[in-house]
């Protein structure tokens, strides 16, 4: 049978009614009363990461909309400016409204993994730190963001030298089997590598 209409039919009270749910705590043999969740979302289920983006969706509606970058739980600040003690206080100044917004809707932002980038054609005498709250993060010499590496003159250097070293570290395994005296077929090999090495030097 097919559903008329199917997501026009919807009533979003009873859809909130369906996410609601309720938890018991087993201990040493001793289980608590169904207790009612309060926050957060099932951990395995599909629809939880669609329904964290639509929760966090805010975050890039702060400020300036143009710098703002997010990927499931992370998310970037980009900003542009004359000099870096300009870009630097306006990145603080960024943070500052995520730490208010996040305080309000009870999502809080890790310092430690809070990671700062200068980007210059030219090699800063100062590269002055940027605020997350009360504490400075100094900026990087490299960073990583979504599996690419960034450096600060945007060369690119530090990406290939790490994918590389995957890429070579991989081959090496691949290397290993072939020396054994029952080893895979030459052609075998040559798919092993088009497969396993290629995509990793080539990354992204």
């Amino acid at each position: 049978m097919d559903i008329q209409g199917a997501f026009d039919t919807v009533l979003r009270n009873r859809l909130i009614l369906r996410l609601r749910e309720s938890a018991r705590v087993r201990y040493q043999g001793i289980v608590t009363n169904s207790t009612p969740l309060q926050c957060g979302l099932p951990q395995g289920s599909p629809a939880s990461p669609i329904l964290f983006l639509l929760y966090t969706e805010p975050i890039y509606r702060l400020g300036n909309t143009r710098g703002r970058f997010g990927y499931a739980d992370d998310s970037a600040i980009l900003c542009v400016g004359d000099s870096l003690d300009e870009t630097a206080a306006e990145a603080s100044h960024h943070i500052r409204e995520l730490i208010s917004w996040g305080a309000a809707n009870g999502i809080s932002f890790d310092p430690e993994k809070t990671e700062v980038m200068h980007f210059s054609r030219t090699m800063p005498r100062t590269a002055p730190p940027v605020l997350h709250g009360e504490i400075e993060k100094s900026p990087d010499r490299a960073m990583r963001w979504l599996g690419v590496w960034l450096d600060s003159t945007l060369s690119f250097k530090t990406h290939v030298e790490k994918w590389t070293a995957k890429a070579q570290a991989v081959a090496f395994h691949l290397r290993r089997l072939t020396n054994t005296k029952h080893g895979p077929l030459p052609s075998a090999v040559r798919r092993a590598v088009r497969a396993c090495v290629i995509p990793v030097l080539l990354y992204p």
